[in-house]
């Protein structure tokens, strides 16, 4: 492509303005606390707990197995990544 300006050819339509994706508010996903009197009970993601120590049990094995998965996708594409280097030069060490 050149440095040509983005002009529309004689009798062309004009260019479309660039739109701008809306903002999205996050959500806030910390679990409400709550009193455990009664009764009421902790909730979080959808899930009720009992009690305090069981919801940062919950939270913690939930991430680590998250992080464990996001890892082993990263390994295995990285992976992929080299085969596919090596593969365009065999000459590559690795």
């Amino acid at each position: 492509m050149g440095n040509t300006p983005s002009v529309p050819p004689p009798g062309g339509q004009k260019p479309k303005p660039d739109i701008k994706p809306p903002k999205v508010k996050p959500k806030d996903i910390q679990p409400k606390s709550e009193s455990l009197t009664g009764d009421s009970s902790l909730k979080y993601m959808g899930f009720t707990f009992s009690s305090q120590k069981d919801l940062e049990t919950f939270r913690n094995k939930f991430l680590a197995s998250m992080m464990n998965t996001m890892m082993a996708q990263m390994k295995k594409e990285n992976d992929r990544m080299l085969k596919a280097i090596k593969k365009l030069n065999p000459n590559t060490p690795q």
